[in-house]
């Protein structure tokens, strides 16, 4: 018995490494995600803007040309004033002068108010081109370390489960199985050492009787409490 609970000290420590491991990856690939993610949101916001650009861009192409109307109809209105020849007609084609003139400026002040939003809209996407910029270039620096990072615990796992494949062959068959369940419901930590009445797991007091029946076996037990794996070490 006294082999098993050395097999399974050893068992569970190596366990914990390999758990360990295996949290480092989750978190470096989380951190891979939230890289990759930063990168996507900025590639959304610029996309976005160059969809609003566009469309300013198109807007004020219309209205350059509803101006170049508007300033060929004045032309043409102000060049049939000397040949006017009645007070009536010469007031009527004067309001035509100023009616065209109006609508000029409206599409003018249009153009102003497009030309200051588009302004905006080509500083923040450059803001925004920049920032992505810099992202990628300290991103690609960080994704190579992770890759090398998630390659060197890589490889240390595949020589881990081969070692703790090896080592879990030596421990019975009915322990290992209950060994395996525990550890995975208390999170690594399925074997515990009852230490001066105490188990360590749970931090519970285990009955006089029990654990003094410990002392003498030398094995292992299951805590009444947290049904952890106990054993006791000799006493000096």
């Amino acid at each position: 018995m006294k082999e098993d609970v050395q097999l399974l000290i050893d068992l569970q420590e190596l366990d914990q490494h390999i758990l360990k491991g295996r949290k480092q990856q989750e978190v470096l690939r989380a951190e891979q995600e939230d890289l990759n993610c930063k990168v996507q949101k900025l590639d959304a916001i610029i996309a976005q803007l160059n969809q609003e650009i566009g469309a300013i861009e198109q807007e004020r192409s219309t209205l350059n040309q509803a101006l170049l109307q508007e300033q060929d109809n004045i032309e043409k209105a102000e060049a049939r004033l000397p040949e006017i020849k009645t007070q009536k007609e010469y007031l009527a084609v004067l309001k035509e002068v100023d009616v065209a003139k109006k609508q000029a400026k409206d599409v003018q002040d249009q153009i102003s108010s497009s030309d200051d939003a588009l302004a905006t809209l080509e500083e923040d996407r450059l803001e925004k081109q920049q920032q992505l910029e810099e992202l990628r270039e300290n991103n690609d620096s960080r994704a190579n370390e992770i890759i090398a990072e998630l390659k060197e615990i890589d490889d240390a796992l595949i020589s881990e489960d081969i070692k703790r494949e090896k080592l879990a062959k030596h421990v019975p068959d009915n322990i290992r199985k209950k060994y395996e369940l525990l550890l995975v419901r208390r999170k690594g930590l399925a074997l515990v050492e009852a230490r001066r009445g105490n188990c360590l797991g749970c931090n519970m007091h285990l009955p006089p009787q029990f654990f003094n029946s410990m002392l003498k076996k030398q094995g292992i037990d299951s805590c009444p409490h947290c049904n952890r794996l106990l054993y006791v070490l000799p006493q000096e």
